[in-house]
């Protein structure tokens, strides 16, 4: 074959081929990072902004093997398989190797992997371990850790995420003990909590802190922490902290430790969603005078019900600009207080941090008044810069008044550019066709185009409703002309909702 291409212009396209993964294009100003719970709830936050599912590369399908991302599919064995030039051209480029998922594994999978380890070179690798639903042998898996741990000096990411299978705890613990990781900046770990038995981790994960000058991402997953392990993680240096279902012993130290983040700038969190738990990872908050304070922290990601007021409560962050939250709305009689909630908790952090919300998104699990409980932060001082809002449980007519933008000074909301509304219902009687056209039409007059709608999704919980809003606004298209935003209006029945919380 005659490359009508240079070899040098070929390699600059596989590179975005290879190692660009698919993100949905409403998830602006992510950081990249993996967010799991469990098996129900782990793909809500590969992002967290998937409450309405865009299902074109489903984590959950992919197949066993190994792939360069959790969302591409495309590896370099597929432009390998082209023709000779291709090959060669994939052969010899190391940086194409160098992004590692393994997800499962067959009795090829390990080949795979040796081939990709071999390719990379040099190259600093960035390695995942993650079970699928299709499941494959333990024995598999560790012969592929073993593999991987003699290349760990090359790692710059090492996640393990292997909750369904059942792998010999204490040859894991073998082929990982010892190993050196200079140029590690992020780790993560988590495995079957039922595998675990009596062999101890603390002391490995240490041991990898420890070796790591460089980590930067921390990542934990379902698991009980001693005190001694806590002490060891480096909170001065972590920019991105992680916790899925994780329980340290003595919460207060954990609360000390949070004090130490000098640049840290994203926290996820996610606890139960069942309505009753008692928190776990935080014993109680600092009292209001003595509030942690992480100034730098930008990004606040966080799961949970009636413990998620533990956390709202002792927390400061001024610096605050993006906020995700999906919670099952529930009472708890806090300590001596009047009976909060997660919304009451929610506008005392907001007043206390004083902070400028760029980005709000919400979804509440529990059935009706969700409208009523986020009004009061939608009318919040801190949003009132705000450029994206996602709300991702049902609302109406009420909802749409608050983001009509009003020609009189002091709107609120005036800057909101990307607008999502996950579950948009009339209620009883006619479906009130046209408000969504209207609210959008008041959001993109401003003579200044920063300042205009942007993009809107509009998911239904009526079909009738859906079809009487898509012919009001291609009614007010006509007349009054185009409005210039991107717009997608969608059935959302509330069984799907449902379901793409559950999906990825």
């Amino acid at each position: 074959m005659t490359l009508h291409f240079p070899s040098e212009l070929l390699l600059i396209i596989f590179n975005f081929a290879v190692h660009t993964s698919y993100e949905p294009a409403d998830q602006p100003d992510s950081p990249s990072f993996d967010m799991s719970v469990s098996s129900a709830l782990a793909d809500i936050w590969d992002g967290l902004t998937g409450i309405r599912k865009d299902a074109e590369y489903p984590e959950s399908q992919i197949q066993p093997g190994v792939i360069a991302h959790t969302t591409n599919p495309f590896t370099p064995l597929h432009i390998s398989h082209v023709c000779k030039d291709w090959r060669d051209i994939a052969f010899s480029a190391s940086e194409l190797w160098t992004s590692i998922y393994v997800a499962d594994g067959m009795a090829s999978t390990p080949h795979l992997l040796r081939l990709w380890l071999r390719n990379s070179r040099s190259q600093p690798l960035d390695i995942v371990f993650r079970d699928t639903p299709n499941g494959s042998s333990g024995d598999t898996i560790l012969e592929m850790i073993e593999m991987a741990a003699k290349h760990s000096v090359r790692w710059r990411t090492f996640k393990v995420r292997l909750g369904r299978h059942r792998l010999p705890m204490v040859e894991v613990k073998k082929a990982l003990h010892g190993i050196v990781t200079p140029r590690v900046q992020t780790l993560a770990f988590s495995f079957n909590p039922t595998e675990l038995g009596d062999t101890q981790f603390d002391d490995l994960w240490t041991s990898l802190i420890a070796n790591a000058p460089k980590l930067q991402e921390l990542q934990m997953w379902s698991t009980k922490y001693s005190e001694d392990f806590v002490s060891a993680m480096p909170f001065d240096r972590l920019t991105c902290i992680t916790l899925v279902m994780v329980c340290f012993e003595g919460g207060t130290l954990f609360w000390q430790a949070l004090r130490g983040c000098n640049v840290l700038r994203t926290l996820a969190i996610s606890f139960s969603l069942s309505p009753g738990d008692l928190p776990w990872l935080f014993t109680q908050p600092p009292s209001s005078s003595a509030a942690v304070s992480i100034p730098s922290l930008r990004h606040l990601r966080l799961i949970g019900a009636s413990d998620l007021c533990v956390l709202l409560l002792g927390l400061h962050l001024p610096s605050l600009s993006y906020l995700t939250m999906h919670t099952h709305h529930t009472h708890l009689r806090y300590m001596r207080r009047l009976t909060t909630d997660v919304y009451i908790a929610l506008e005392d952090f907001l007043t206390r941090s004083q902070c400028r919300l760029l980005s709000f998104k919400i979804r509440d699990e529990r059935e009706g008044g969700f409208e009523m409980r986020v009004s009061p932060i939608l009318r919040h001082f801190a949003l009132r810069d705000l450029v994206e809002l996602r709300l991702g449980s049902a609302v109406g007519k009420k909802t749409l008044g608050l983001l009509v933008r009003r020609q009189t000074g002091g709107s609120h909301l005036q800057f909101l550019k990307h607008i999502e509304l996950d579950a948009l219902v009339a209620g009883d009687g006619i479906p009130f066709a046209g408000l969504v056209a209207g609210m959008a039409a008041s959001r993109s007059c401003d003579s200044r185009p920063a300042a205009n709608l942007a993009f809107l999704a509009v998911g239904f919980l009526s079909r009738t409703q859906l079809i009487l809003e898509m012919r009001a606004w291609n009614d007010y298209i006509a007349e009054e002309g185009d409005l210039k935003v991107e717009k997608v209006f969608y059935y959302a029945s509330g069984a799907e909702l449902v379901l793409n919380a559950l999906g990825d």
